[in-house]
């Protein structure tokens, strides 16, 4: 990087250091404190993972024989909150059944399989002790999110002493600071990716030292992004992940409608290839790109918005490559519309595994909190959206007492079809432009989401808009 950007940098982490100690001041001496209430759900989650289900009040109680009995014996169900999918019931099962166990010294082993069952043991069971004491952070009554984010915070609560206090419990905003410093670090990253494409033109050249000071001014050395950072909000681990994407995509397909290519005319065409031989830029890139969005939408699920974008410009990079590099100046909607089929299911498989994997360790909270909650979610505080005011009047049931029975479906049906305008708009917005320019496709989709969105705040506002 160069100078500029180098000070930039230091600068962004002088800001946010010091909001960091400022946050902790302020927290501790002024009635209104600095750290956003969302960062004590987050921290509330992490501490339930990690520290609500120690195998001593599980597989080591007395009171406990198989799993039904955490939700079944009183002095279970009201202490002990594990997590309820099946790999750690599994795994509790399994260490239940140890052999080391001293009350199951007395059973009774094939003298065949005791070696092996032995053996496996010892090399699997700090794996199994890890995943039977992992807890239910959605016993947090308001964690909405995904549990890896509460293990990602987890080091945070790890028990310092008798009080049962977490050691840094800063850890998180730390994580977020710095991952909104790197959010600062991947505009550069893709405004050169793009300044590559037309970098012989005069115009570019000149504009080099803007796109340098751009990022800088409006993001690493901005008081707002970083107070939101260290305030305690996990938008920036979302901004990372999708300009993440954005970064590997571009690298992997360049944007061709910004390479100034003269067309060749049709007798300096070059020979006809098959289709089936042309090749992403890179593949490390493409399907790298491919897991940032699947991972960003599993962690908040509005990153989904942006596949109508990626399609519409895999089409257009598809076709560039049809008719330039294969000669064939008519290419076939399979053929241009395969490379974006591939990237689509790519990115779904990457996002069913992490979806899997959450559903095997948390099971059916996680379905219900983290993923359905959002469908049918009312907010009726710090809304600034356009439906506002039906979700305001829709609290009151007595409107609807004389359609008592059929309330709940009106309400339901309501809700779903509020999605429909943001749905459309956002699809055509992506469509429309991604082929074009993909980065300001994103940049008018997220505007149309959060514009149609029914929660609508300013930190919301900020992060979502000026992160592409």
């Amino acid at each position: 990087m160069s100078r500029w950007r180098w000070t930039y940098v230091v600068l962004g982490l002088t800001l946010r250091i010091a909001l960091l100690f400022w946050g902790t001041y302020q927290d501790k001496h002024a009635s209104l404190p600095y750290t956003d209430v969302d960062y004590a759900v987050y921290n509330d989650g992490a501490r339930a993972l990690w520290t609500s289900c120690p195998l001593s009040a599980t597989i080591d109680s007395k009171l406990y024989e198989d799993e039904e009995d955490l939700l079944n014996v009183p002095e279970l169900a009201e202490n002990v909150h594990c997590a309820r999918g099946l790999i750690p019931a599994v795994s509790r099962f399994v260490l239940k059944n140890d052999p080391a166990r001293s009350d199951t010294a007395t059973m009774e082993w094939d003298p065949v399989w005791t070696p092996y069952l032995i053996f496996s043991y010892a090399w699997t069971r700090p794996l199994f002790r890890f995943l039977g004491s992992l807890g239910d952070p959605f016993v947090r009554t308001t964690y909405r999110y995904t549990p890896l984010l509460a293990m990602l915070l987890g080091p945070g609560h790890v028990q310092d002493g008798a009080d049962g206090d977490g050691m840094w419990p800063w850890l998180g905003k730390l994580i977020f600071a710095l991952a909104d410093v790197g959010c600062g670090i991947l505009m550069w990253a893709i405004l050169d990716e793009r300044q590559a494409m037309h970098a012989y033109e005069a115009p570019a050249l000149r504009h080099a030292k803007l796109l340098t000071h751009l990022p800088g001014t409006l993001w690493l050395v901005n008081p707002f992004p970083a107070q939101i950072a260290t305030r305690g909000s996990s938008d920036s681990l979302v901004g990372l992940l999708v300009l993440a994407f954005l970064y590997l995509l571009i690298r992997a397909t360049p944007e061709m409608s910004l390479v100034r290519t003269p067309v060749l005319e049709s007798d300096k065409l070059p020979p006809r290839h098959d289709p089936s031989d042309l090749r992403v830029a890179s593949t490390s890139c493409f399907y790298g790109a491919a897991f940032c969005l699947a991972l960003a939408v599993h962690v908040k699920i509005y990153p989904v918005i942006y596949g109508a974008s990626v399609l519409a410009h895999l089409a257009n990079y598809q076709h560039y490559a049809l008719v330039m590099l294969c000669g064939i100046p008519k290419p076939k909607r399979w053929d241009v519309l395969r490379l974006g089929l591939r990237f689509g299911v790519c990115a779904a498989a990457f996002c069913a595994v992490l979806t899997a994997f959450a559903w095997g360790i948390w099971g059916e909270p996680y379905i219900r909190h983290a993923l359905l909650y959002h469908v049918v979610r009312q907010d009726h505080r710090h809304n600034f959206s356009v439906y506002f005011l039906p979700t305001y009047l829709s609290l009151d049931h007595s409107a609807l007492s004389h359609l008592a029975p059929l309330a709940p479906w009106l309400r339901q049906a309501a809700e779903l079809l509020s999605f429909v305008p943001q749905l459309l708009t956002v699809g055509f917005a992506g469509f429309a432009l991604g082929g074009k320019d993909l980065v300001m496709a994103c940049t008018v989709q997220t505007i149309v989401f959060v514009a149609w969105n029914k929660v609508y705040t300013s930190q919301v506002c900020w992060h979502r808009l000026f992160i592409v």
